[in-house]
């Protein structure tokens, strides 16, 4: 499984939104919004499905 991240609108740093896909999974799923506090800045950020991306995270897939 992958990581869905999103990258932080105030330091431009990736950011895990606690969700995890495969990358089959992620391409066809619809995310409605969702929110994360950022590990980075402490805010709140709002994003959807177009704002995410995934990225390994070093386990099993």
């Amino acid at each position: 499984m992958a990581r869905v991240m999103i990258k932080c609108p105030e330091s431009d740093k990736p950011v895990y939104t606690g969700m995890n896909f495969s990358y089959t999974a992620f391409d066809s799923v619809q995310i409605d919004e969702k929110s994360v506090r950022c590990a980075e800045c402490g805010h709140v950020h709002y994003w959807r499905r177009p704002d995410a991306y995934l990225e390994d995270d070093g386990g099993e897939s």
